[in-house]
Parts: structure tokens; C-alpha cells; sequence
């Protein structure tokens, strides 16, 4: 469907940065260069902002998004809390079958990793983690942290082309598994918090931006960590 094509196209785009933040989406330009129709043009654009790679403005169009240092380091803050009380709670109700669901997602991870298809490794990552938080059983915990996922989508992508930091986030997701397969949710958590922090950091190197001072990770994680307490308490009531 021409509706597909043109998400890819444009998707592809954006990625790889031949369209640069905050340039116009012009929906008849568009229609044109791919020899299509605007409508699914306009469907393409809704996807993409639903991805988060793509702004619909009033009365402007849309327009590639732009991440700044400070929304990443927004963006990471709330994540933090939320994917390691996801771990906590994902601890106490993961099933045997489900562990190894999440090993058998961390070795398509790993494969993945010695590709060169960005998007295949990034869709195994968020799978990995999807399945870990997923076990949390609680539907309205992995919808925000999908959603803080999509805001930052572009800038994870180029990122994430780093051989260094494929090959840690390969080393990070196998000590997340044995954690997991021990249950020890204080640890899990910790591994996920620490897997988040470097993330943010790299991203932010991307961007040219320094990394947060230690004073600002050592707030931040104690942070998360109390939120994470209070939430696994409230979910255990």
C-alpha cells in the first residue's frame, strides 16, 4: 500500500538524517516526488507522529521533531522511575515460561547485534525489554514507558549505530536476564537504571552535549529508587 511506502520512505528519512529537525513535510511535495496521493501521505505523517518523529503544528504542517539535550535528559529522568519499579514488579510475577521467553529474546538481541540493520537491532531491544516489563502486569506502566520510548526515537536510532555501545547494551541485557531468573528485583532494577543511564549519556554525546554531572545521576537514581519502592509497596496492597 502506497500508505506504507511512504512511512518508510520517510521513516527511513528521518533516521538517517537526509531530513533534519524542524524541516517542513510539505503533504503535495511529497505526493509528488513518491507519485502518489496526498491521503496517503497524510496517513504516513500521523504514523510517524505517533513514532514521535514528526510534529503536526496548527496551521503549519508538519515538521521533523527535534530532540534537545534537555528533553532527553527529561525524558531519561521519568524512565528511570518507571522501567525500574517495572522491573521490581516484573520480578515478583514473571513466569517460568516467560523467563525463557525473555532468554530467547535476549539471543535475537545479541544476533541482531552483529548485523548492520539499526532497525532490526532497535526493534529486538525494545522487545527484550517489552517482554521483562510486560510481566509486571500492569497494562498502564508499559504504555507510558512505550510512549517515553517514542519521544526520543530519532535520536536513539543514531546512537545507536556506536559499536561500543551495541556491545555493552548486548553484556547489559545478559546480566538483566540472570537477575531476572534469580528473581532479585532490587538488582534487576539496578542493571536497568544503570542501562538507562549510559543511554542517556551516549545520546546526549550525540547531541553534543555534556554528560550529567555526578551529582545530578546520584539525585536522579535516588529518585528512581524510591519511586520504585513506593510503587512495589502500593502494588503489593
Amino acid at each position: 500500500m502506497d500508505s506504507f511506502r511512504a512511512y518508510d520512505y520517510l521513516e527511513s528519512a528521518i533516521l538517517t538524517g537526509r531530513l533534519k529537525p524542524r524541516e517542513r513535510l510539505v503533504e503535495q511535495e511529497l505526493a509528488e516526488q513518491l507519485k502518489m496521493s496526498r491521503t496517503p501521505i497524510r496517513e504516513a505523517l500521523r504514523r510517524l507522529e505517533e513514532r514521535g518523529l514528526v510534529r503536526i503544528l496548527p496551521r503549519r504542517g508538519a515538521v521533523v521533531s527535534d530532540i534537545s539535550p534537555a528533553d532527553v535528559k527529561n525524558v531519561y529522568a521519568v524512565r528511570s522511575a518507571l522501567e525500574g519499579l517495572a522491573a521490581r514488579l516484573a520480578t515478583d510475577h514473571i513466569t517460568p515460561e516467560e523467563i525463557e521467553r525473555v532468554r530467547g529474546l535476549e539471543a535475537a538481541h545479541a544476533q541482531q547485534a552483529t548485523g548492520g540493520d539499526v532497525r532490526a537491532l532497535m526493534r529486538a531491544n525494545d522487545q527484550f525489554h517489552d517482554a521483562i516489563y510486560g510481566a509486571a502486569r500492569n497494562p498502564c506502566l508499559l504504555d507510558m514507558i512505550r510512549q517515553l520510548r517514542r519521544q526520543i526515537h530519532a535520536v536513539r536510532f543514531n546512537a545507536w549505530v556506536e559499536a561500543a555501545r551495541i556491545a555493552r547494551s548486548v553484556a547489559e541485557h545478559r546480566q538483566m536476564v540472570e537477575a531476572l531468573s534469580r528473581r532479585d528485583g532490587d538488582g534487576l532494577a539496578r542493571l536497568t537504571e544503570e542501562h538507562l543511564r549510559v543511554a542517556k549519556e551516549s545520546y546526549l554525546s550525540h547531541l553534543g552535549a555534556q554528560p550529567a554531572p555526578a551529582a545530578e545521576r546520584e539525585a536522579l537514581g535516588a529518585f528512581a529508587g524510591s519511586v520504585a519502592r513506593d510503587g512495589r509497596d502500593r502494588g503489593r496492597e
